[in-house]
């Protein structure tokens, strides 16, 4: 069978998450029998170079990329090919699935993308690879032939997520992950994704990537995997990366029943949204371990809020605020600076906003127009000029 190699590309960040989607595949591979290696570059702190050191027996190379990763993902693999020009590389994650022309028009090295939820796809690339079969036979991929780039038909995401696989976290330099500031009751450190799909229609969000249906893991099967975290590596505290965690409240309170009723000691937090919690579902995840949660505040200016077309408003941000750290739980905002319509009078009020609500940490992030999301498409109405994000 083919021998495959994922990497993720490094990148500058102080706290190296685990690339939960990369390990996903990295699973099913192994599932199927295929020989894998995940090389977490950026963990390891690995420059292109370095990484080009590293790969001698692989037959695929298989390489994530998001918007702030491309560039580097797209220099190694120029590099690779270079070594080796035999060698087919794939390229899957957000920035690609949304630009897959454009990365394709300027990037010969890469062969085939994988655009959306590669869970099932990859397989299905792998064997016609292997078979020598027309790519056309794969959906959801991406490719040139004779000089033309051919993209397939999209396949339904009808992915039974109770049946996916433990993301291969056997493959990652575990020890070496920690929780952004100011998580961290306890190492090690683990993450976990156990739903995908939002209804909601923020600006900034590349909604395309997962679509709008939520599909969610049973209760039992995201217990089963907090098991096998604290039993196989011994994880005393995860983070769940869901969009929105708590968008099916009753599955939150079904998790939170059966981590007390387990007697499972885990320390965990969370993203959602300010208008999808209560008191009573704030007590009980306390109860349960939670004792941090990240909301997207995003802007005091309700003008802005309504630009981001984020769907909240600032009594339902105070009330959530409030209502956490009565619960006893700490309150991340989540900020964003530069959005359409800001001025410096909006800005300071933003800023005086997170002072009076008093959140535990609050991150301030610049308004970036990602591919995929509506901000990304008024600029590029404006604008009319490609970004190189190449560079």
């Amino acid at each position: 069978m083919l021998n495959v190699l994922l990497i993720n590309p490094p990148q500058s960040t102080r706290y190296p998450q685990p690339p939960i989607g990369l390990a996903l595949v990295a699973a099913i591979l192994e599932k199927a029998g295929y020989p894998v290696k995940l090389l977490d570059a950026n963990a390891l702190r690995l420059k292109p170079e370095d990484i080009i050191e590293m790969v001698s027996d692989a037959d695929i190379i298989g390489i994530t990329a998001m918007t702030p990763t491309v560039g580097t993902a797209l220099r190694i693999a120029v590099l690779l090919k270079q070594k080796n020009s035999n060698l087919k590389i794939i390229m899957g994650g957000a920035h690609v699935t949304l630009l897959p022309e454009e990365t394709l028009q300027t990037s010969p090295a890469v062969d085939v993308i994988v655009r959306g939820e590669g869970d099932v796809t990859i397989l299905e690339l792998l064997k016609a690879i292997e078979n020598n079969l027309p790519l056309s036979s794969v959906a959801d991929i991406s490719y040139k032939s004779n000089g033309k780039i051919i993209s397939t038909d999209c396949g339904a995401p009808n992915i039974d997520m109770d049946a996916l696989p433990y993301p291969a976290f056997h493959l990652l330099p575990w020890q070496m992950y920690q929780p952004h500031p100011p998580h961290g009751m306890a190492m090690p450190f683990g993450a976990m994704v156990t739903s995908r799909g939002c209804p909601y229609r923020c600006a900034y969000c590349s909604k395309p990537v997962f679509g709008s249906r939520f599909r969610a893991q049973s209760p039992d099967r995201v217990i089963d995997e907090v098991v096998y975290l604290q039993q196989k590596f011994g994880v005393k505290e995860i983070a769940f990366y869901d969009d929105s965690f708590t968008l099916d409240k009753k599955r939150v309170h079904a998790i939170a029943d059966k981590i007390i009723e387990k007697g499972l000691k885990i320390a965990w937090t969370c993203e959602t949204r300010v208008n999808l919690v209560d008191k009573d579902l704030l007590r009980h995840m306390k109860q349960a371990g939670c004792y941090a949660v990240a909301y997207g505040i995003e802007s005091a200016s309700p003008e802005i809020i309504k630009t981001l077309q984020k769907d909240i408003t600032l009594e339902q941000v105070e009330t959530a605020v409030g209502e956490t750290r009565e619960a006893g739980i700490q309150v991340i905002g989540y900020f964003m600076l530069g959005s359409p319509g800001e001025t410096p009078q909006t800005i300071r009020q933003t800023i005086d906003f997170a002072k009076k609500l008093k959140v535990d940490f609050a991150q301030f992030s610049v308004t970036t127009p990602f591919p995929g999301t509506e901000l990304y498409d008024i600029y590029m109405r404006d604008k009319k000029e490609k970004i190189p994000w190449e560079k």
